[in-house]
């Protein structure tokens, strides 16, 4: 078994971390008496757990399709039939008999009292790491939800609500009933779209909880604001602020919002942050934005950091990308919100709005802490980016590749030519590529020509102007390796930019003035984040310096280039990369063949990240096999709720 790992391996099925890890598991076995199926089984699930994990799932779930896919083989064409190899050298056995032959192997627990490094639980593999942080969540989750208010006035959060919602419309307004739920439960998820109305609501939310701690004589909130990036929490500063200043408050709310890791305290090279169980956050509210891009690691340790009676709300779009990183905690928990609200909470939330919703039976209680924002107000009913997003969520493939043909000012589609009109492969390539680098140039040039303004004379440009000008306009990619992915189109772009006198450099890889930047590690003594975007300018002395778009006291924050954190050229982003910003023009690259990470959550992502214009380059059949796949996360997470809740 070894060995075929190793030719996977060599043909870049698998990573040489799968493998290194299957490999630990054949040295360690050596010294026990398995046979020969025993030890090729334990070898294989080592690697295709690893490998599973690499692809975001939490665990490996054991069912009649865990023999009919392994390390994704089955969307390839080869040669040769691994798949057939491997299942002979296990023995042909089905996934349901895996944990009964392994089931005194070393590697392998059947039960959490056991510690070993894989568990077998209900039907799924995991790491038992994995495993232990999903729990801790649910556990939290579990408490968070049958935590008990302290009395439930619900005269006082009508009044309130009133003061904050006063138009009565027969429209069920559900930005009214998130602020409701939020006053009435600990723990609060609210889902929504683009242009929902996310922030304002929470905005209401803040207001309405602290002017009820005033009405009721007690003391002010301790809040906290975070996101996973630092370019996400300074949206939700900015957005918040402005949600307070249209609302003219009376009283004193924080609007500083900062990463998750800095509020936690987490420290390089250490798995313990200063904030965790033992040593929790003192606070009454944490709010948490673009929670979809949060993996189960970090919100196993954001949840282990606060207090029993700290409130936690939650904000994030349910049907966007999920993390880079293992897990889908936002996505798991919006499945939810279809299951309907138990008749006690539709009482209250009928006391309390006026609006009547229907009750549903049996639901678990943690739907009474869900609720999804329904209305965008950034897209009318005729926005052809509001559409776009809708169709592509709904998963019809016709309908939203023929939307581009119809006379949307706001969408626009650049079609790769047919092969056939090319006489080698390599010239159709090239073609696609120039389609995008030249309209990379066209839009790039407005920034750049500010950029060389401001070399000519520091003091004439600002850091600001020529922010606004960049963050206008952003190209996303699907892949981050292929002929049309990050890496290569950004070298491609820097080329044609500098071939148009737009920049001048050596070589692409220099530091020189207008190269933008993403950052890629986490800086905190430098107050820098990693998804943070920073642009190469002269400063007041001409010294090359980089400015990044986060501010400190409505001033560019600005680093040395020999103090960045590892970082990579941003003429082109990954859409998980582009996850909590959006531009006024957003250009999605589609790649020339499909790809098993081509699925209707990237493409929704990568069409929402668009304000104004959204421009596709891509060909009909990749477009609408993407839109069809959809990302199901392997997990465990929904079915310990259920169990805990029943």
């Amino acid at each position: 078994m070894l060995t075929l790992l190793e030719t996977l391996k060599a043909e870049n099925h698998l990573s040489e971390l799968n493998y290194q890890f299957a490999k630990m598991i054949a040295h360690k076995q050596q010294a026990y008496n398995y046979n020969e199926q025993q030890q090729n089984l334990a070898i294989l699930l080592a690697a295709l757990l690893s490998y599973h994990v690499m692809q975001g799932h939490t665990a490996l779930r054991l069912d009649s399709n865990s023999a009919q896919s392994f390390f994704g083989l089955e969307h390839k064409k080869l040669g040769r039939d691994f798949q057939s190899e491997i299942l002979q050298k296990i023995g042909g056995i089905s996934p349901f008999e895996w944990q009964d032959i392994l089931h005194e192997h070393i590697a392998f627990s059947h039960s959490p009292m056991q510690i070993a490094p894989m568990l077998f639980q209900h039907g799924l593999l995991y790491f038992y790491r994995y495993w232990q942080a999903e729990h801790n969540i649910a556990r939290y989750l579990q408490q968070a939800v049958e935590f008990p208010e302290e009395f439930e006035n619900t005269d006082l959060d009508k009044q309130i609500l009133f003061e904050l919602f006063p138009e009565k419309t027969t429209e069920i307004d559900w930005q009214k009933i998130a602020v409701a739920t939020a006053l009435r439960q600990r723990f609060c998820v609210i889902s929504g779209g683009p242009g929902t109305g996310k922030t304002t609501t929470v905005a209401k939310l803040l207001v309405a909880l602290q002017a009820r701690q005033y009405r009721q004589q007690k003391s002010a909130l301790n809040i906290a604001l975070v996101a996973p990036t630092g370019k996400a929490a300074a949206r939700l500063k900015e957005s918040i602020s402005n949600s307070f200043e249209k609302m003219q408050l009376t009283f004193e709310i924080p609007t500083y919002a900062s990463t998750i890791h800095r509020l936690l305290g987490v420290r390089p090279n250490s798995d313990t942050p200063t904030y965790h169980v033992k040593n929790p956050l003192h606070l009454d509210l944490l709010v948490v934005d673009e929670a979809s891009m949060i993996d189960l690691s970090l919100m196993e340790k954001l949840m282990n950091a606060l207090k029993p009676s700290t409130r936690l709300i939650i904000l994030g779009d349910k049907d966007q990308l999920a993390s880079v990183e293992a897990g889908a905690i936002m996505g798991e928990l919006g499945e939810f919100v279809q299951l309907g609200y138990s008749s006690v909470h539709c009482e209250y939330l009928y006391k309390v709005t006026g609006y009547s919703l229907s009750e549903q039976s049996n639901v678990l209680p943690i739907c009474d802490t869900l609720c999804h924002l329904q209305k965008s107000h950034r897209f009318s009913e005729h926005s052809g980016i509001g559409q776009l997003a809708a169709l592509v969520n709904q998963q019809k493939e016709n309908e939203s590749w023929r939307i581009f043909t119809k006379s949307q000012t706001d969408l626009v589609c650049i079609k790769y030519p047919s092969t056939t009109q090319f006489a080698e492969k390599r010239q159709w390539v090239q073609h696609c590529v120039n389609l995008v680098v030249e309209k990379a140039v066209e839009h790039y040039q407005v920034y750049l020509k500010l950029v060389q303004q401001r070399v000519s004379n520091p003091n004439k440009i600002s850091a600001n102007e020529i922010f606004e000008a960049f963050q206008k306009v952003r190209f996303l990619s699907a892949l981050r390796v292929s002929e049309l992915g990050s890496e290569r189109l950004n070298q491609n772009i820097a080329e044609a930019l500098k071939k148009a006198r737009l920049l001048n450099f050596a070589f692409s890889r220099d530091s020189y003035a207008g190269k933008p930047i993403l950052i890629t590690q986490n800086s905190p003594q430098n107050n820098i984040y990693s998804g943070d975007i920073g642009i190469i300018l002269p400063d007041e002395h001409n010294q090359l310096r980089v400015y990044f778009d986060t501010k400190v006291e409505n001033t560019h924050l600005s680093l040395s280039l020999s103090r960045l954190p590892e970082h990579e050229v941003a003429y082109v982003m990954t859409v998980h990369k582009s996850q909590g910003s959006e531009f006024e023009h957003t250009f999605f690259i589609m790649p020339l063949n499909s790809a098993p990470v081509i699925t209707k959550e990237l493409i929704y992502t990568a069409v929402t990240r668009a304000k104004q214009t959204f421009t596709l380059f891509s060909e009909e059949k990749v477009w609408k096999i993407g839109v069809r796949a959809n990302v199901q996360r392997q997990s465990g997470l929904q079915e310990q709720l259920k169990n805990m809740f029943s």
